[in-house]
């Protein structure tokens, strides 16, 4: 018995490899690097929204700027999620960085973290605009702060009208003392920073100039613009101290607000993250190689995240089956589909929609990982998501060029493609709404937007396909393709319901080759060489002659088509007579099978018209006459053919004086391949005029003559051969009663003279 646990004929494969397509992007935060540098946790058990105040990327995992910053320069970063601060959490570190200014830290995490500087650990405490100013200590870091004697002018914030940097709310900072923290750091930005209201036995390093101030809060109801922030001479005027350190205990303390830096046309970079990088540095007491450089991943703990990645794998998975299912159910009800021609205008305009759409993709996915890549924009740096986005516009900007390649070059639409973009999109759409929680909801809402129009030409390629079927043929260009076809494949229209083509040969009609159908039955497929609208409806009406025909001497005819293409699939035959001489005895077995075949045609009122050697088929060693296509369905009145192979053309076919073609046509054909097959020639040689010529006004030699083996049948061949219709035999069934007595009984009958 088989086996069909064996990925179900490969689907469950595909299922996987679908899948695992898009695990990359839910597994890249979760690397983890060693690093032989000092050991530096952030403090994120106090999430805060932006990324001014923490490591942040997909679902919190990953990295800022300045965590990039430090690990680039040799230190390991890690994140700290789940409250409460402990001493077991702290153990290990060398340095811990608290950047996110709201959340209350309890008794008990402020003294392990006091502990953890006693004993000699780091802490690097970033000051900000938020907090009550002495009636609620226990809001913000501030509290942090006053265990160790320093307080930080919560709720009021540093700006400047006369040395700002743009914007007023940049204060430039150039009061910087000299120490290892600010060692070659001339000047940094402050953006909207709060000072240090006492800095205790801190040691200041940095000032504000004398024309920035403290302000309180939001001067107006309206929220932040520019023009708000009116200088309050209530409140503290500069210089103002907004950098300080303390050493205490075995540890060391650096206490800041926010440093931003910016690398844009219009914005000079300070040495900010520079400063930052010393801070830390100074805080571990151990040098940093100048050569020193890791490229690892921050190593991190999933916490509350395992609910998004673990919905994300699931819709993955949920996205994966439903593609497959897709893509199964339309093969199955592929062929029920109806094809149309359509208007060279909508041919346009659906290359016009998908190009537009695949630039748009790019624009969205691109771009943006300038700024998502750039560690020196605090504000957008994201690596992570840049990663996401990368690789997902990589991949619906492949399946949009399949798409467009197979539009414009092969005139075809391809539904699998448009399946795969619309999973690439629906995936990412998810992934923004899963990260709406953790980023700017504008910032990812507009993502969530921006990739949900780009399921539209999908939609429309869709809608298209349904309509007009995966061949796109174009009205009045039906048959254009067949010039463009190679020589010796067979055309892609076709691989879908054809496997293992084989080209066989060509012919004066078309092509033929040898393929296997989807039921495992070896067949033979004939495409013409040329078409044009004018033979359409001959072709069919002709070729539909021969699916009527069922007989063991008639090569059968499975089926046949006009569009996307047209072509013949009929039984698959191993070879045909050739232009060759035969011997006596196996020339009337041929002839006589053919003979029957043409009486069985007849008899249903169909004559062939082209009867020659070539379209002789040998299968299992019967021989079975071939190519209906120039066939005609008699009404009792004969008809006139045309396009007979000039060479077996009888005078009837030539010219008009000698009548209409009828059965006895057939019967004239049959006797020229009969004279062919026990001579080796042709009754009429040389140019077409003169094969014309010979066929109406010229007896032929008897094959005797030729051959005098041939005597046999001289006068057989020599009746089928006249150019009066009425002087050669009546009917097939007479001429086979005549080759019934020269049809030898058995294998070692002889013919005699008789």
């Amino acid at each position: 018995m088989k086996i069909r646990s064996n990925f179900q004929n490969n689907k469950l494969k595909f299922f996987f490899l679908f899948s695992l397509l898009f695990l990359p992007i839910l597994l890249v935060p979760n690397v983890i690097a060693a690093s032989d540098g000092s050991q530096v946790l952030f403090d994120e058990t106090r999430p805060y929204y932006g990324k001014y105040y923490t490591i942040y990327n997909i679902g919190n995992l990953g990295s800022s700027s300045f965590a990039t910053l430090l690990q680039d320069n040799g230190f390991a970063v890690s994140v700290l999620t789940d409250m409460p601060i402990t001493p077991e959490k702290l153990k290990g570190y060398d340095v811990l960085i608290v950047m996110a200014p709201g959340g209350n830290y309890t008794d008990e995490e402020i003294n392990s973290i006091k502990e953890f500087v006693n004993n000699g650990g780091g802490l690097f405490l970033v000051g900000s605009n938020w907090g009550n100013d002495d009636g609620d200590e226990n809001f913000s870091y501030n509290k942090i702060a006053k265990s160790f004697g320093v307080t930080f002018a919560n709720n009021e914030i540093v700006t400047d009208n006369k040395n700002f940097i743009y914007y007023s709310y940049f204060a430039k900072i150039t009061d910087v003392r000299p120490d290892p923290i600010t060692m070659n750091v001339p000047e940094f930005y402050y953006i909207m920073g709060t000072y240090i209201k006492n800095p205790g036995t801190s040691n200041v390093l940095a000032y504000t100039s004398g024309d920035s101030w403290g302000d309180q809060g939001y001067v107006t109801s309206e929220g932040y613009t520019e023009s708000n922030y009116q200088k309050d001479p209530n409140e503290k005027s500069g210089p103002l101290p907004v950098l300080s350190v303390m050493e205490h205990g075995k540890g060391k303390i650096v206490f800041m607000g926010s440093v931003m830096t910016y690398d844009n046309s219009w914005i000079y970079r300070s040495n900010g993250w520079k400063l930052e990088l010393n801070s830390v540095n100074w805080l571990t007491g151990r040098p940093i190689p100048s050569n020193y450089k890791t490229a690892g991943v921050i190593s991190l703990t999933l916490a509350d995240l395992e609910y998004r990645i673990l919905g994300m794998a699931l819709f993955t998975l949920i996205l994966g089956a439903g593609l497959i299912f897709k893509i199964r159910r339309d093969r199955k009800i592929k062929e029920s589909r109806t094809i149309k021609t359509i208007k060279n205008w909508k041919f346009n305009t659906l290359i016009v929609v998908n190009a537009f759409f695949a630039i748009l993709g790019a624009l969205l996915f691109i771009p943006i990982n300038f700024y998502l890549l750039d560690s020196l924009q605090p504000t957008a740096y994201d690596p992570f998501f840049a990663y996401t986005l990368i690789i997902i516009g990589l991949l619906f900007l492949i399946f949009s060029g399949f798409i467009l390649y197979n539009i414009i070059a092969r005139q075809r639409m391809i539904a699998k493609y448009s399946y795969f973009n619309i999973a690439v999109i629906l995936f990412f759409a998810f992934l923004t709404v899963v990260l709406g929680g953790v980023f700017t909801f504008l910032y990812m809402q507009l993502f969530t937007i921006g990739s949900l129009v780009l399921l539209v030409p999908f939609l429309i390629n869709l809608w298209f396909i349904r309509s007009y079927g995966p061949d796109l043929i174009i009205e009045g260009k039906e048959f254009d393709r067949l010039k463009k076809l190679s020589v010796k494949s067979l055309p892609y229209e076709l691989h879908a319901d054809y496997t293992n083509p084989v080209f066989i040969g060509d012919g004066g009609f078309g092509r033929v080759f040898k393929a296997t159908r989807k039921d495992g039955k070896e067949v033979a497929i004939k495409i013409p060489k040329s078409f044009d609208k004018r033979a359409e409806k001959t072709f069919v009406s002709e070729v539909s002659n021969w699916s009527k025909l069922d007989h063991p001497n008639i090569v059968n005819l499975y089926d046949f088509k006009i569009l996307p293409i047209p072509y013949i699939e009929m039984e698959f035959c191993e070879g045909y007579v050739g232009h060759l001489k035969y011997p006596l005895k196996e020339a009337v077995s041929i002839v006589h099978d053919v003979a029957k075949g043409l009486q069985y045609a007849h008899g249903k009122n169909i004559i062939h018209g082209d009867v020659k050697t070539s379209n002789i088929m040998i299968h299992n060693g019967v021989y079975k006459i071939s190519d209906w296509g120039l066939s005609k369905l008699t009404t009792g009145e004969s008809v006139t053919l045309s396009g007979a192979t000039p060479q077996y053309a009888a005078p009837e076919q030539i010219s008009s004086e000698f009548g209409k073609a009828d059965e006895r046509t057939d019967i004239y054909q049959l006797g020229t391949v009969f004279y062919e097959m026990v001579t080796g020639n042709l009754p009429f040689k040389g140019e077409i005029s003169q094969i014309y010529h010979s066929i109406l006004q010229t007896q032929a030699k008897f094959p005797s003559e030729i051959n005098p083996d041939a005597r046999p049948v001289d006068d057989i061949i020599m009746k089928c051969l006249k150019k009066d219709k009425d002087e050669r035999y009546s009917s097939m069934t007479e001429l086979l009663k005549e080759l019934e007595k020269y049809k030898p009984v058995d294998e070692t009958t002889l013919f005699d003279d008789d």
